[in-house]
């Protein structure tokens, strides 16, 4: 290649990088519809999550993008299906918790999610809230506390490795407290035994179906697992306040990845799309109904490194505490 040749190159690589992150002037790319590949079953939360964002993103970038549903595995069949894909860009996958707990709880990946994935851009914070079934007689997350120190809890999850499971191992390995984790085929029987007393406890993103129990005296809201009280819980005490360490709170949260490798220029677009899905007037209140807080991140690099953070600290505390998937 010529110097002349190369400048030229060079020039139109700028070019194409500067015109792409407005997105209202990059007609160029994307050129054809995109998918956004969803690891859980339709009419969840994260399918929901997944299809507003969508909508939003699509009418920034002026281009379709179609959610596609591959539940199993953990997520991890949608992951396997991006990082299978052309790294153009034109794969997304919601990325969620699932991105940092499968390294630690899954023996044969199929991937190393420090090579194979790029972050674009965060969606959503998730509050975990901290739940008592009215017949244990636990009234407060310090009596909660003091009953692990003491003879111990059960605590029902939705399986081995959920949030509902790794948040009980990240407080009780905090505070050195005691639990038996009852496991359940997902988040509706546990929150079914927990009503009806057959667990104490129950660890959970905050849910829309939580308030009528609690209304209802059927269950107790303790806290969340954040420094400062939810937006959606204002009336539950936070981690915080109750004087628990930083070591024991966690938040989930929801976001856009692609397959590493992908165009820089593509990245920053579809970055700048997703804060514009963030800021929409529907993303907004329909998030704020759920009790989903929404959130963007400043560039990918911040989202990024967020990932990263979350991935050592999550694959360390399940291979600290023998967790494993079979």
């Amino acid at each position: 290649m010529t110097g002349i040749t190369r400048r030229t190159a060079l020039a139109a690589s700028l070019a194409t990088s500067l015109a792409l992150p407005g997105i209202a002037g990059a007609q160029s790319w994307p050129e054809r519809p995109l998918r956004l590949v969803v690891g859980f079953a339709p009419g969840g939360a994260a399918d929901l999550v997944a299809r507003l964002a969508a909508a939003e993103m699509g009418r920034a970038l002026r281009q379709t993008v179609v959610v596609e549903n591959r539940p199993g595995a953990s997520g991890n069949i949608a992951t396997q299906a991006v990082v299978q894909a052309p790294a153009d860009g034109l794969t997304l996958a919601l990325a969620g918790l699932q991105l940092v707990t499968n390294p630690g709880l899954i023996p044969q990946l199929g991937y190393d999610p420090a090579r194979d994935l790029a972050m674009v851009g965060q969606l959503t914070a998730l509050p975990v809230v901290v739940m008592a079934s009215a017949r244990s007689g636990i009234t407060s997350i310090e009596e909660a506390v003091a009953r692990a120190r003491g003879p111990g809890v059960t605590i029902g999850t939705a399986g081995v490795g959920t949030s509902s499971h790794l948040g009980a191992e990240l407080l009780f390995r905090a505070i050195s407290g005691k639990f038996e984790a009852v496991q359940y085929r997902g988040g509706a029987p546990a929150f079914q035994a927990l009503m009806s007393g057959d667990t104490e406890m129950m660890f959970d993103l905050v849910a829309s179906y939580q308030a009528p129990a609690a209304a209802e005296g059927r269950i107790r809201m303790l806290g969340v697992m954040q420094q400062r009280r939810a937006e959606g819980l204002p009336e539950v005490r936070s981690f915080g306040e109750a004087g628990l360490p930083e070591a024991a709170m966690m938040r989930s949260w929801q976001g856009i990845c692609v397959k590493a490798g992908a165009p820089p220029a593509a990245i920053a677009a579809l970055h700048e799309a997703t804060r514009a899905a963030v800021r929409s007037a529907e993303f907004q209140s329909r998030m704020k109904a759920l009790a989903i807080e929404p959130a963007e991140s400043a560039d990918p690099a911040a989202f990024e490194a967020l990932y990263r953070a979350e991935l050592q600290r999550w694959t360390t505390l399940i291979r600290e505490a023998g967790i494993t998937v079979t």
